[in-house]
């Protein structure tokens, strides 16, 4: 049975790539990252939280190559 978190996946992701380099993190780097906090996460549960944070238009995830997803924060237009 997997441990429950009380910090949603989605949140955490979003926190690793606004602290990341230049807002980008490959898919293999999240997972890594996230195996210390959600040590049963999978692949097809990062592809699902990437793909909520894509259609919600806060990420945008590139294929790098065959099976290597790229993710980059989408730069948000400052208010005034």
């Amino acid at each position: 049975m997997p441990k429950w978190n009380p910090e949603p996946l989605i949140n955490v992701v979003l926190a690793l790539l606004r602290v990341s380099r230049d807002g980008k993190l490959r898919e293999d780097e999240i997972l890594r990252m996230l195996k210390y906090t959600y040590s049963d996460i999978s692949r097809k549960e990062l592809i699902k939280t990437l793909m909520t944070l894509e259609i919600r238009g806060l990420i945008k995830v590139y294929l790098a190559k065959e099976n290597l997803l790229i993710a980059e924060l989408v730069k948000q237009p400052k208010e005034h």
